[in-house]
C-alpha cells in the first residue's frame, strides 16, 4: 500500500508496524518517515525520488476545484496553479503571525474555496485543522473550540440558506467573548472570510477580528510554498463526535494514516484516475472536504 500510494515523503522505515504490540498502545506505523498532508494534495510525487514533488496531473492551468454555491447561482473554477498560490500566501501569513507545528486553526464556514485553502495552509505549516458549519449555534461551536484552543478562527461573514442571507457577525461576537471567558490564552483572534467575493462585511466594530484581505497583508504577496513535514503519526485534523450524550468528543487523525487511507479509497475502492471528478455535498461539520489521491 505504501508503494501504491505514491506519497511525497522523506526519511525511511524498517518496519511497517510492530505487530507484537497491543492495539491500545497505539503503535507506530512507518516510523522514520516524514510527510505533509497539503504537499501530497497540491503536488505529485516523483516516481523515482519520493522526496521530490512534481506537478504531474496537477498542471498550472488544470482545474483543481469547482465551487457551486446554493441554488447553482454562483459557479467558479480554481486551477491548481491559482490554488497553490493562494495556499502559499495564506500559509506565509499564518507563519508570519506565529502559527506553526502543533498549533490549532479552526474554521466556521461553508464548503468553499476559502475553507479548503484555510485547510491546506494550516496543515502546510504543521498546524492542526478543525471545522464546524455556520448553521451551528455559538454554544455548540464553543463546546468544540474551548477543547482544542485554536490560535485563529476563520469565520464566514454571511451565510445563505434556503435563499435567505444571514449575518454571522453577531455569532462572531459571541465566539470572541466565549474564547475570552473560557480563558483560551492561545487565541489571537477571528479572521473573517467574505461569503460574497469582493464584498466583505464591515468588521471594524468587532473585537479581535480582521478581514481575510487584512490578515494576508503580512505575507507581502509571497506565495512561495514551504511545507513542514511531520512524522507519519503526527496529528493534523480534529473532528468531533455528535455530542448527543454530552460535550462533543475530539477525534484526532494522523497525517500519514489519513493519507494512506485516502489513497486506498481513491485507487483501490474507486479506481479513480487524474481525470475523475468527485462531488462533495456536505457541510464542513463532517470530516472536511473529501480529498482523493487518484492513481497515475
Amino acid at each position: 500500500m505504501w508503494k501504491t500510494s505514491n506519497l511525497i515523503y522523506s526519511g525511511n522505515y524498517t518496519t511497517v508496524v510492530d505487530t507484537s504490540l497491543p492495539m491500545e498502545s497505539n503503535p507506530h506505523w512507518f516510523q522514520g518517515t516524514y510527510l505533509n498532508f497539503a504537499e501530497n494534495i497540491l503536488f505529485t510525487a516523483d516516481p523515482t525520488y519520493p522526496g521530490v514533488r512534481t506537478t504531474t496531473h496537477k498542471e498550472e492551468s488544470k482545474i483543481a476545484l469547482t465551487e457551486i454555491r446554493e441554488g447553482n447561482t454562483e459557479i467558479r473554477h480554481l486551477t491548481w496553479g491559482d490554488l497553490r498560490r493562494r495556499v502559499g500566501v495564506l500559509a506565509n501569513a499564518l507563519r508570519a503571525r506565529g502559527v506553526g507545528k502543533g498549533d490549532r486553526v479552526a474554521v466556521i464556514a461553508s464548503t468553499s474555496f476559502d475553507t479548503f485553502i484555510a485547510f491546506m495552509a494550516t496543515v502546510a505549516v504543521g498546524g492542526l485543522f478543525s471545522s464546524s458549519s455556520t448553521d451551528m449555534g455559538a454554544k455548540g461551536i464553543l463546546e468544540r473550540l474551548l477543547q482544542i484552543r485554536p490560535k485563529y478562527v476563520f469565520v464566514d461573514d454571511w451565510t445563505v440558506y434556503n435563499g435567505k442571507t444571514f449575518d454571522l457577525r453577531p455569532k462572531i461576537e459571541q465566539i470572541v467573548a466565549g474564547m475570552e471567558i473560557g480563558g483560551v490564552e492561545e487565541f489571537e483572534g477571528v479572521v473573517v472570510q467574505p461569503r460574497f467575493p469582493g464584498r466583505p462585511a464591515d468588521v471594524a466594530d468587532l473585537a479581535r477580528t480582521v478581514r481575510l484581505d487584512e490578515f494576508l497583508q503580512v505575507a507581502g504577496g509571497d506565495h512561495t510554498l514551504t511545507f513542514e513535514r511531520v512524522a507519519f503519526r503526527d496529528p493534523f485534523l480534529i473532528v468531533y463526535s455528535s455530542g448527543t450524550t454530552g460535550v462533543p468528543k475530539c477525534i484526532v487523525h494522523s497525517t500519514g494514516g489519513v493519507l494512506i487511507n485516502v489513497a486506498k479509497e481513491s485507487i483501490l475502492h474507486k479506481e479513480m484516475t487524474p481525470e475523475s471528478v468527485v462531488l462533495q455535498y456536505t457541510t464542513v461539520s463532517l470530516p472536511p472536504t473529501q480529498i482523493y489521491l487518484p492513481s497515475d
